[in-house]
């Protein structure tokens, strides 16, 4: 099966191509995750380079977020244009998710700026017999907005899991926060940004992950 995972959620968007479980090839762009088009021919080259023809991509997989409101809604407009002609299967993945499946630790808490004075955080486990995924309660996890809380600074100490590895997506705003919330040796003290890799590979380990008919990750209502 010849899977396409985007992720423009972030600020180094990028692109995985699998076949099977095997990694064909990625690419990550640079610059903000904005709405221009060029991607999508970028997008086209590279899998002609790899003589990969659309119509043979079986699934495709985006990022869902939470992360650039426009990067979110365009990459997942333009996965699902590409799917429509061979009516493809789409799915979405948190891509604050992939980023706690990426990391060798146990428990993982992510957090975001969520602007309006609030962060985002969310806190996962991975089950040690299997490998899986859950949120911190043992529940499984949605990719929706409902696995993520809107905190004040000054509360994100106590949603915290003792002993988590804490990571941001958005250290250099938050680094102040995070370092009176939390224990200078459990956290990364950078940015630490999703890649398409990591969504295949949360993807190939559990397929239950896969939300179908995927909607962007939005913490605040639209205004």
């Amino acid at each position: 099966m010849n899977t396409l995972i985007i992720d423009r959620s972030s600020v180094r968007p990028s692109l995985a191509l699998f076949s099977h479980e095997q990694l064909i090839c990625q690419h990550q762009w640079t610059g903000e995750p904005t709405r221009a088009p060029e991607w999508l021919a970028e997008l086209g080259s590279l899998l002609a380079q790899h003589n990969i023809p659309l119509d043979s991509i079986e699934r495709y997989i985006c990022g869902l977020g939470p992360g650039s409101f426009s990067g979110i809604r365009a990459c997942l407009a333009a996965i699902l244009g590409l799917a429509l002609p061979t009516k493809t299967p789409v799915y979405g993945v948190a891509s604050a998710a992939a980023i706690a499946y990426a990391l060798p630790d146990a428990s993982v808490t992510v957090v975001g700026d969520a602007r309006r004075n609030r962060l985002w955080c969310v806190s996962y486990r991975k089950e040690k017999e299997t490998g899986r995924l859950c949120l911190a309660n043992g529940s499984t996890p949605t990719h929706t907005a409902d696995d993520f809380q809107l905190v004040e600074a000054s509360s994100l100490a106590t949603l915290i899991p003792e002993g988590a590895r804490v990571v941001s997506t958005d250290w250099e705003r938050l680094e102040a926060v995070l370092s009176s919330a939390c224990e200078a040796s459990l956290l990364i003290h950078h940015p630490v940004t999703v890649t398409a890799e990591a969504i295949g590979r949360l993807a190939l380990s559990d397929p239950m992950a896969l939300k179908l008919e995927p909607s962007p990750i939005y913490l605040h209502p639209a205004v």
